[in-house]
């Protein structure tokens, strides 16, 4: 059979106009709105960083984000700067944009109460993500690495590598996950006669605030031999000012994360250890009890991840190229 242009023409004005009556059909007298619909299904989450300047927050909103659109819903995400008044006000700005449930890592853990207050008086359920909170009754549920541990974990490690040792610490004494590294790490070494802490200094858990009071530390305690550094970029911190000082080899370097970074130092015989978290753990973990919350499941008070110490003897073990 032959089809003669006047013969396509036809089809294509009956094309034409079957998808304007669909179109329309649709449109106006479907029997339920679709676009409605979808949206009704679909949840909103907020989450709120101590900062996204530290490359580990980054990796955690990025995971979250892929594990919560992998059930078609929505992730607002904000940087409150290490910033607990602006992180309170994003909070109220997460409740005005119909966030469902609050994910948050507080810049400070004793003064974050007014964002959790305002959440709970929204109805709105809040995870804590990584750094816990010093009032917790108002919290739905709480996921943090074994923060303690990962501080004992180095100290055992310093305890087997060192008959003696005279230790900095690097702290961020606002952040709970932090005093609670530095506190693991002191406790162990206490009672171990030659091992002594000879100078502390606050480097917020950053890289740029870290290196210069590490160089004013190296500087008032030239007889420093070890440092303890709360995370990974108080470390980098931490070795830029110990390579300036020319001391590099006679040096040991602990840290808490295991980022990528850390792990090749270590590979590369420039850090002695980082204790590694398991962010995608963790970030499952939070996710998991959102959406029990959600469906109104019992919910975890508290989930607590374990860690595990990265040294030369075991960093092969590990992909060097991400997080674990």
């Amino acid at each position: 059979m032959e089809f003669r242009g006047d013969s396509f023409r036809r089809i294509g004005l009956m094309i034409t106009a079957f998808c304007v009556i669909a179109t329309f059909y649709v449109m106006f007298l479907w029997p339920e709105d679709i676009t409605a619909d979808r949206n009704e299904e679909r949840h909103i989450f907020g989450a709120t960083y101590m900062t996204m300047n530290n490359p580990y927050y980054s990796m955690l909103d990025s995971r979250l984000r892929a594990v919560l659109e992998e059930h078609g819903d929505v992730l607002l995400t904000r940087d409150a700067a290490m910033n607990q008044k602006r992180q309170n006000e994003e909070v109220q700005d997460l409740i005005d944009a119909g966030a469902e449930v609050i994910f948050i890592t507080p810049v400070e853990w004793d003064t974050v109460d007014a964002a959790i207050e305002a959440a709970a008086r929204a109805g709105v359920p809040v995870i804590v993500v990584d750094a816990p909170v010093k009032d917790d009754r108002l919290v739905t549920c709480t996921v943090v690495s074994d923060n303690y541990q990962a501080g004992v974990l180095c100290a055992q490690h310093l305890l087997k590598e060192r008959t003696s040792a005279s230790v900095i610490l690097l702290e961020h004494v606002s952040a709970r996950s932090g005093t609670q590294r530095i506190q693991g790490f002191i406790d162990t070494l206490e009672g171990h006669e030659g091992f002594e802490i000879v100078g502390r200094g606050e480097s917020d858990g950053q890289i740029e605030n870290a290196m210069p009071v590490m160089m004013q530390l190296l500087e008032k305690h030239p007889e420093a031999d070890t440092v303890m550094a709360l995370n990974d970029p108080s470390a980098f911190g931490a070795l830029a000012a110990i390579e300036g000082s020319g001391r590099l080899d006679s040096f040991l370097v602990y840290s808490v994360d295991g980022s990528p970074e850390a792990k090749t130092l270590i590979n590369d015989g420039l850090m002695t250890a980082t204790c590694a978290q398991f962010p995608y753990e963790a970030v499952r973990a939070a996710a998991d009890n959102a959406y029990r919350v959600l469906e109104g499941q019992p919910v975890e008070k508290e989930v607590v991840v374990p860690v595990k110490l990265i040294t030369a003897e075991n960093v092969s073990e590990f992909d060097l190229t991400g997080w674990q």
